[in-house]
């Protein structure tokens, strides 16, 4: 039954909420856009990050990621599609509050967010590690909705904080001029993590 393996879920629970709170280009963006557009604009981009997680951890837990975890090509063209439109996004997040740009400045979208979701590996390897420790349950269909609950529920929790946390910092550097600085550095940060997709 599934109540009797409800208590073996801890451990992907766990795991969920450590890998989506973690420092990464989700986390990166999200305090970006918390930082400079506040947090009721900041929610379809992170409605766009739910959505595209659960519907990874609904792909791995029917075993579709498969495809993923054992073809060298197809990690290789995931890191290089995801690392090209990190770089896109960082530019985004690094002229968000440019003077010139401040006027039509947007914050990352649903679709956007969403879209960068199968091209980020951080995200595959997340709902992949997440499928192994699954207990067994019914049936693999019950396997993928109780992977894609858990990512809804638990992994939604630290995108929230981390939006919060840029609104935070933009209290604090209301100056334009660190404002600007911040962004940068958030942006060298999104940057950073490209090597990361290449391991």
């Amino acid at each position: 039954m599934l109540t009797d393996d409800l208590s073996l879920l801890a451990p992907v629970a766990w795991y969920v909420f450590v890998m989506a709170g973690t420092p990464g280009p989700n986390n990166a963006m999200l305090a970006a856009s918390g930082m400079n557009f506040g947090l009721r604009p900041t929610l379809p981009h992170m409605a766009g990050i739910c959505v595209g997680i659960v519907l990874l951890m609904l792909a791995t837990g029917f075993g579709l990621g498969v495809i993923f975890a054992t073809v060298p090509e197809a990690q290789t063209a995931l890191a290089a599609a995801g690392s090209l439109y990190l770089l896109y996004l960082a530019w985004r997040i690094a002229n968000a509050s440019a003077p010139t740009a401040a006027e039509g400045a947007k914050p990352i979208s649903f679709a956007e967010a969403f879209g960068f979701q199968f091209l980020n590996p951080k995200g595959w390897v997340m709902a992949l590690q997440a499928a192994l420790l699954m207990p067994e349950l019914e049936s693999v269909a019950v396997k993928a909705v109780v992977l894609a609950v858990l990512a809804l529920t638990v992994g939604s929790m630290p995108m929230l904080v981390w939006a919060l946390f840029g609104m935070a910092i933009a209290r604090v550097f209301q100056n334009p001029r660190w404002r600007r600085i911040i962004n940068w550095s958030l942006a060298a940060l999104l940057v950073a993590t490209i090597p990361f997709m290449f391991t």
